[in-house]
């Protein structure tokens, strides 16, 4: 019956044998059938505990709450763990402050979901600080709580308008806003736990190593990955050779967008073997998700 059943997997493509002298050994279509029926556990009340002890500190600063993420998925499972912080045009605005630094230069603080992001900004006059305050508070005005890119659509039109045409104030706050919002801000990538990754079976062999090295160094990648779980709004497990850049065909990303209120910012992912314990793993990436979601939220 073992037999019967071992060559029944074996036709099916459940199982491979690497080599006649090997054992049979779970193929990548085994793992993906395994994950699509496997019933998650909750969580454990241990690794409950240590993530919400984690984020129970109040958060001063964010950039440092999300590198810590990558630090904490990495301890906790054993594996490489990425976190994509959020980037500036999809959070929301809530407050810009300029201020003049020297001549024809002023440094734009842009307060929004997720953090403190910092601008300098070359001007074509010379603007004294109490002109740059009524700006700011015009600006606060009109895009507080609107995303960059919905920030950048509404400057856009009104400057289509005829009042922004002969209204200078106006017109020059217009034009402060909009190269606040021109330039999209590149996605910061937080990598943690290279090393641990390396006590796993599979990476004794110095080819399969280098590979992840080099996944994990070129983080374009990941960040395809990374924004597709961002994209679709929901956990994401991408099994091998279904990562479609070929650096990560031999690696399984678990990978849960991170959100405010409805308004999804960044994610976060643990890279590992296609071996992976994947009934500790997703529920761990779900939950911290979670977690730093309510971190995020103030």
């Amino acid at each position: 019956m073992v037999r019967n059943l071992m060559a029944e997997l074996d036709e099916s493509g459940y199982l491979l044998q690497p080599h006649t002298s090997a054992a049979r050994v779970p193929t990548e279509r085994a793992f993906r059938y395994f994950v699509d029926h496997l019933i998650l556990p909750p969580i454990r009340f241990a690794d409950r505990t240590q993530i919400e002890l984690h984020y129970s500190a109040p958060a001063s600063d964010s950039t440092e709450v999300i590198r810590d993420t990558s630090r904490l998925l990495a301890l906790m499972t054993g594996q490489a763990a990425v976190v994509m912080a959020p980037r500036l045009e999809s959070v929301q605005l809530k407050q810009v402050q300029l201020l003049r630094l020297r001549e024809y230069e002023v440094l734009a603080i842009v307060v929004a979901t997720g953090g403190v992001h910092n601008r300098l900004l070359h001007a074509d006059v010379d603007y004294g600080q109490s002109d740059l305050d009524r700006m700011s508070g015009y600006l606060n005005e009109s895009l507080g709580g609107r995303t960059l890119e919905q920030a950048r659509e509404w400057i856009a039109e009104q400057l289509k308008q005829e009042r922004a045409l002969y209204d200078q104030f106006m017109h020059a706050a217009l034009v402060m806003g909009r190269a606040i919002a021109r330039n999209p801000s590149p996605a910061e990538i937080y990598v943690e736990g290279s090393s641990k990754a390396f006590d796993q079976p599979e990476f004794a062999d110095p080819v399969r190593m280098r590979e992840l090295l080099r996944a994990l160094d070129n983080k374009t990648a990941l960040l395809d990955l990374l924004e597709r779980a961002l994209s679709e709004s929901e956990l994401l497990v991408s099994i091998g050779s279904e990562n479609f850049d070929a650096r990560l065909s031999g690696l399984s990303v678990v990978a849960s967008p991170y959100i405010s209120g409805a308004h999804p910012l960044g994610s976060l992912a643990v890279v590992g073997p296609v071996r992976m314990d994947y009934e500790r793993v997703i529920p761990l990436v779900s939950y911290t998700a979670r977690a730093l979601s309510r971190a995020l939220e103030f």
